[in-house]
C-alpha cells in the first residue's frame, strides 16, 4: 500500500514559479504514479497550496548502488537496507497547473513558488474532482517545453476520470476533456488525434 493521504509523499527539493521537484524515500509504492495530481502545503501561513501534475520520477544512483551492482550476489535483505537508507532520494519533477486562492482553484501559475522542505501530498479525490472540474490548465500542460505534455496530459486525465462514481461518469468526463483539447488544437491535427487515441477508454 502506499502512504495514506493525509502522509506527505515527499519535500520540496527546489522550485520555480513553473515547476517543481521533490524528494522521497526509495519505497516506491509511496511515489505518486505519473501524471498524478499532487499539491504542495506551505508550511507557513499566508502562501497557497500549489497543484500540479507529476511529469517525471527519477532514481538516481549512489556510491552503494555502484558496489552492488558489481556484486555476484545481492540478497533480498541487502537490496531492501540498500532501498531504505541510501543517501540520494527518488526525484519526483512536478509541472504547477494551479493554486488555492480564497475564490477557490486558480488554474494558473502560483504567485510565488513552493519552499524548501515543503510537504507533498497526493490530492484526494475530492480535491482531483475540484482541481480537474475545469479544464483551464490544459493550456498550461500543452504549452509547456519541460514535460511530455501529450502524454502527461492523456496519463493524467485517465486517472483523473477514475475519480469519478461510475462508467458513464467517467466516459462523460474523458468526451467533455477531448472537446476541449480538440478547441486548443484545432490548427494542430497531428498531435490532436495523438492525443484522443491515447485518452479513448478501452
Amino acid at each position: 500500500m502506499g502512504a495514506p493521504m493525509d502522509e506527505p509523499v515527499g519535500r520540496v527539493l527546489r522550485a520555480s514559479t513553473e515547476s517543481f521537484s521533490a524528494g522521497a524515500r526509495a519505497e516506491m509504492l509511496n511515489v505518486p504514479p505519473f501524471g498524478q495530481v499532487v499539491k504542495v502545503q506551505p508550511r507557513e501561513e499566508g502562501r497557497a497550496v500549489i497543484y500540479g501534475l507529476l511529469y517525471d520520477t527519477r532514481i538516481d544512483d549512489d556510491p552503494m548502488v555502484r558496489q552492488l551492482v558489481l556484486a555476484d550476489t545481492v540478497s533480498e535483505e541487502m537490496v531492501r537496507d540498500q532501498r531504505m537508507h541510501r543517501i540520494t532520494p527518488v526525484e519526483m519533477s512536478v509541472l504547477c497547473i494551479g493554486y488555492l486562492s480564497a475564490q477557490g482553484v486558480r488554474h494558473t501559475l502560483p504567485p510565488h513558488p513552493a519552499m524548501s522542505l515543503d510537504a507533498v501530498h497526493m490530492c484526494t479525490s475530492q480535491e482531483v474532482r475540484a482541481v480537474t472540474e475545469r479544464f483551464d490548465y490544459f493550456r498550461l500542460v500543452l504549452n509547456s517545453g519541460m514535460v511530455p505534455s501529450e502524454q502527461l496530459l492523456a496519463a493524467h486525465l485517465l486517472l483523473s476520470s477514475e475519480t469519478h462514481d461510475n462508467e458513464q461518469d467517467q466516459y462523460a468526463y474523458l468526451v467533455e476533456a477531448g472537446r476541449e483539447i480538440a478547441r486548443l488544437l484545432s490548427n494542430d491535427l497531428p498531435r490532436l488525434d495523438n492525443l484522443l487515441r491515447l485518452i479513448y477508454p478501452m
